[in-house]
């Protein structure tokens, strides 16, 4: 019978696969070694390296069976933004670029528009006073983020709402409930 997970789901199954290999290669470099005095015989943990090995084999083919699934996923499904339609792969990449727009905007919208500095050359009658002067309008790209701030929101809601909606075909039963 063939087991179906939606991508979210495929999504946390593909860390908890990660989390396991790392536990896996570090019970394998444990179980690799004892320590003993001369003449003392050896307590054998109850899994070899070898059995180790084995599960980790399946583990990582079972990582890149389902990254491959998620990969194909997010090429063959589309999301609806601005009047195209986009990939699911295309929508992650612009969630990203529009995020990082959007932390530049915020740093540009939260400078002032003039701000007074320490001057040089000394204090009394020779110094000199000095001013950072921005040369836009600071106001107008504080707006600009938070335009942005809405549409990263909406697109990564688009993106999770595809997650959710879309399933793939991998038996997850190893990994989850």
């Amino acid at each position: 019978m063939q087991e179906y997970i939606t991508i979210a789901e495929a999504l946390s199954v593909r860390a908890a696969i990660t989390r396991r290999l790392h536990h896996l290669m570090q019970e394998r470099m444990q179980n690799s070694k004892v320590i003993i005095e001369k003449g003392e015989q050896a307590e054998y943990p109850s899994r070899t390296v070898d059995m180790i090995t084995e599960e980790i084999e399946r583990t990582a083919a079972d990582y890149r069976t389902l990254d491959v699934l998620i990969a194909k996923a997010n090429i063959s499904h589309t999301i609806r933004w601005n009047d195209l339609d986009l990939t699911v792969l295309e929508a992650i990449e612009l969630a990203k670029q529009t995020r990082s727009e959007l932390s530049m905007l915020a740093s540009l919208g939260a400078a002032k528009k003039m701000e007074r500095h320490v001057s040089r050359g000394g204090s009394g009658d020779g110094a000199k006073p000095l001013f950072t002067v921005a040369l836009y309008d600071p106001e107008a790209y504080s707006r600009a983020a938070q335009k942005k701030e809405r549409e990263a929101v909406k697109l990564s809601s688009l993106i999770e709402q595809s997650n959710h909606t879309h399933k793939l075909p991998f038996d997850a039963s190893a990994y989850m409930g």
